[in-house]
């Protein structure tokens, strides 16, 4: 186990850990209050992974929907992993030992650490990608058991709970569209630098 590595990918986290113990949780709640068992929250995030399809199955599950239309809810849902994927397949390229779990854990808010860090020259790139991803899926698992046991034992008030993963995409878009600005206005003055050195 690469230490340094773990702790690099533990500090990129944090924002994600914030987010999906809170998300996770209102997940476990959700699942509890449609009737479910405890277990079926943990057990959907490791076996799944996916927040918003996981949101969506719920009550589709509660709704006793067919088979046919669940799968096609879902795909039409997670459909955008594929246009997700299309900036990792030259990061991913060169990884050999992770590379089935990368593309199984890939969520919005991996993508957007993945596509965002500056990864230091002396942690390996393949090493990051699965801490990251493990991390996350273990604090979207963790929130979900926690949400799962606290609705078995406290009985809440339900509303608004779902609108938490939207929210916590919400926050990373805006985190990405601005890096994407201070990249721009910091390629534009290097521009302008240039130019102005050539003249």
């Amino acid at each position: 186990m690469n230490t340094h590595c773990l702790k690099f990918a533990l500090r990129t986290t944090i924002p994600v850990f914030l987010g999906y113990i809170s998300c996770g949780t209102a997940f476990g709640l959700i699942t509890i209050n449609a009737g479910f068992p405890w277990w079926l929250s943990p057990a959907m995030g490791i076996l799944i992974f996916a927040g918003a399809g996981q949101f969506v199955a719920i009550p589709l599950f509660a709704a006793n929907a067919s088979i046919p239309v669940i799968l096609v809810t879902e795909l039409l849902l997670n459909i955008r992993h594929i246009v997700y994927g299309l900036p990792l397949i030259n990061q991913y390229k060169k990884c050999c030992r992770f590379k089935p779990y990368l593309i199984y854990a890939l969520t919005d808010e991996t993508f957007s650490i993945l596509t965002t860090t500056n990864i230091p020259p002396d942690i390996p790139a393949e090493e990051y990608y699965f801490y990251v991803s493990i991390l996350n899926q273990f604090y979207w698992v963790t929130g979900s058991l926690i949400g799962a046991i606290a609705g078995t034992m406290i009985p809440f008030d339900m509303t608004g709970v779902d609108f938490a993963l939207t929210s916590l995409f919400a926050v990373l878009s805006i985190d990405q569209i601005q890096k994407f600005f201070r990249e721009r206005k910091s390629l534009n003055q290097e521009d302008k630098e240039a130019e102005h050195a050539c003249n």
